[in-house]
């Protein structure tokens, strides 16, 4: 029987669309998220043992450790971990923004997966043959960031760096690390962003559409397949904006 695949965010717009493609691929899951009520319908729908549902703050180190101790119960390995985690935050000039709200950014992108790595690399490891880590980036990151988002495209640049980092240290160990820069897609992330302003900036793209969270859905489980094993440690931009 296949390894399950743990997927932390799942109850957001790309990590429940992730989860989703997985489970219709055939992939049994673990999934984790803040919002019980979310996750348990969530896990209803994708035939998720309750066991396997976790809802966990992932910026705290007991409450990862112990869900992981706990998961290493119930699996011997992981096949995989999808990595999906953002927080909103306020659209202001940088100068104008608080530390707090780079430290919140932070917390939630950066210290939260690093909480996850640490507990998850021993059961990818234990995996028979190759298993994989998709971290969820942002285009941000990877070109010049938007006016007013200092603190997020800050946290996610250090995201990536931080995968970059551990997909050339852990290849020796079989786990393979792709990294994940979608454009804007119509998640809770901007969800306090009016519908006529998205509306403008889909008809300044090529394609006149956000990018959809069914294209970073579908291209995570391509990288779950060895067809994707060259692709590891390298930002791949999924984004229906102009090149």
């Amino acid at each position: 029987m296949p390894k399950p695949i743990a997927v932390f965010g799942a109850t957001g717009g790309f990590g429940a669309a992730i989860a989703r493609r997985l489970a219709a691929n055939g992939h049994p899951l673990v999934l984790q998220g803040r919002n019980r009520e979310r996750l348990d319908r969530l896990g209803a729908d994708l035939s998720v043992a309750s066991e396997d549902r976790l809802a966990l703050d992932c910026t705290e180190e007991a409450a990862v450790a112990a869900a992981f101790a706990d998961l290493a119960g119930r699996h011997e390995s992981l096949s995989g971990v999808v990595v999906s985690l953002a927080a909103p935050f306020a659209g202001k000039l940088t100068h104008r923004q608080p530390w707090a709200a780079f430290e919140a950014q932070m917390d939630t992108q950066l210290k939260a997966l690093h909480l996850i790595a640490v507990q998850a690399k021993p059961l990818l490891a234990a995996a028979d043959g190759t298993s994989r880590m998709i971290v969820i980036s942002s285009e941000v990151a990877i070109q010049t960031p938007p006016l007013k988002w200092a603190p997020y495209s800050a946290a996610k640049a250090a995201m990536t760096a931080y995968a970059q980092t551990i997909a050339q240290e852990w290849l020796r160990d079989g786990v393979r690390v792709h990294i994940l820069a979608p454009g804007m897609a119509k998640t809770d992330l901007i969800s306090d962003m009016p519908d006529e302003f998205l509306d403008q900036i889909a008809a300044g793209m090529p394609e006149k559409t956000l990018t959809r969270v069914q294209d970073v859905a579908d291209m995570a489980a391509f990288c779950m397949t060895d067809a994707a094993d060259t692709l590891y440690g390298a930002p791949i931009r999924v984004s229906r904006a102009a090149r």
